[in-house]
């Protein structure tokens, strides 16, 4: 068959029946409606990159369906174009092109366009909502940390996961992802406990606003989900954090957190040991545990995408890393709009603002994680996994550290044999009386999962 000019998709209003399209097809799944499939839905995509939305209604299924594949290419002979109703558009155009009776659809074996034709969007612009608010946009990320995969809705679409992943500037995002790709990167993160550094790469989400701040989240069986693969852009993004990775942050495992289907204040009721600093200050194994103690100085010198802090009790002082999730239930403020006013008035990254001042001297309940990373790497600079400063819960915990120690006191009225033998001090690891103390390792030590802020 003879075909005519080519015309591309910026240009769809001036194709003739005399010209043809090239175009890649990016995504294709079915639009169902009581239990019966409707339309066939595609996001295809030219040479020049631009992308559109396109369609086969049911009455037309015989004569493309078999045709039709993902991540193939294709010559378009006489399509049609229908409006966009739904004040939705995938592609931010207000059409949508559909192939019908006398359309014809040919393989094409040298389309010259993009492979996948990722858009990808700034993790600000989402936070912020200046990022596309009626069509999808990319991302790409390492994931520091995810929860457990909900399942708890009877509908298996509507099962999902929560992870949070970081750019290459440290800049944190939260991603619900829904359904298949739920179930994908679950699977992928049991059976690859090992990998600590994962890159994934999500294609056409949608923005979702959570406690007014943005988020990005799966649109049912239409996000695409790359999860260390050999993408040229996967392997890009690697290769331009490893050059910069001034603090270890490709070697540190991956957070899982508490499920939501769990009580926050669960994890203080006897789940994990109670622990004094003097007992935890070596990560000699991986665990969690409580620990009661004020926080009597926040550290300067480092930038403060993370909130490390010094934490102090009767036996010592440590250094720990509070994220913004924790730090939002005690300042009432997120991290990042508090970064914002940081910057407003041109403070220094390097100083942290007069607003986290609030936070010394209060006594708190803490879940505490050492990470394989804390011990592989005598790091003793641990992740905060919980908050409280419920006192109720505070007070409990402090009486069973009075038990301990009387119960302590018993103990070291046994004699010991020998009061010569003095043990070895590892001057690796951190511990201080002094508030004002700066660890000397911390610039190595950040925690398991820096989030900017």
């Amino acid at each position: 068959m003879k075909i005519g000019n080519k015309v591309y998709l910026n240009n769809i209003d001036h194709i003739d029946e005399k010209s043809h399209i090239k175009v890649r097809v990016l995504k294709i799944w079915n639009f169902v409606r009581n239990n019966k499939v409707c339309s066939i839905e595609m996001i295809i995509m030219d040479e020049e990159g631009t992308q559109y939305q396109a369609r086969v209604f049911n009455q037309n299924f015989s004569r493309f369906r078999h045709l039709l594949k993902e991540d193939e290419s294709y010559i378009v002979i006489k399509p049609n174009m229908a409006a966009i109703t739904n004040g939705f558009s995938y592609t931010g155009h207000k059409q949508t092109l559909t192939l019908d009776w006398k359309s014809t659809l040919k393989k094409c074996d040298d389309f010259s366009g993009p492979v996948n034709g990722f858009m990808f969007v700034d993790f600000n612009s989402i936070i912020e909502q200046t990022c596309p608010k009626d069509t999808f946009f990319d991302v790409i990320g390492h994931i520091v940390s995810f929860r457990p995969l909900e399942t708890s809705n009877p509908v298996p679409s509507k099962h999902y996961i929560k992870v949070t992943l970081s750019n290459l500037d440290s800049v944190h995002l939260k991603v619900i992802i829904f359904g298949s790709q739920a179930y994908q990167i679950s699977e992928y993160l049991k059976n690859n406990p090992t990998v600590n550094f994962v890159v994934i790469v999500m294609q056409f989400l949608k923005l979702n606003i959570w406690n007014g701040l943005g988020e990005a989240k799966s649109h049912f069986e239409v996000t695409k989900l790359f999860i260390n693969s050999g993408i040229y852009e996967i392997n890009e993004f690697k290769n331009k954090l490893k050059c910069h990775d001034n603090f270890g942050i490709t070697e540190k495992s991956i957070t899982t957190l508490q499920s939501y289907s769990s009580s926050y204040t669960d994890d203080f009721k006897d789940n994990f040991p109670l622990k004094t600093v003097c007992e935890i200050t070596e990560p000699i194994k991986e665990m969690k545990f409580l620990l009661v103690a004020s926080i009597v100085n926040i550290r300067q010198n480092l930038p403060w995408y993370i909130i490390p802090i010094n934490v102090q009790d009767c036996t010592g002082t440590i250094g720990l890393t509070l994220f913004d999730r924790e730090a939002r239930r005690l300042l009432n403020i997120s991290a990042y709009k508090l970064k914002k006013i940081h910057d407003a008035v041109g403070d220094s990254d390097a100083l942290f603002p007069m607003q986290l001042n609030v936070l010394k001297n209060r006594k708190f309940g803490f879940v505490v994680d050492i990470t394989e990373y804390n011990v592989n790497n005598y790091n003793n600079i641990y992740t905060v996994l919980r908050v409280t400063e419920d006192m109720s819960i505070v007070s409990e915990l402090e009486s069973k550290i009075e038990l301990m120690s009387i119960q302590s006191v018993f103990l070291n009225q046994v004699a010991l044999e020998s009061d010569d033998v003095v043990q070895p001090v590892q001057k690796d690891v951190i511990s201080q009386t002094d508030e004002s103390f700066t660890p000397s390792t911390v610039d190595k030590s950040t925690a398991t999962s820096p989030s900017k802020i």
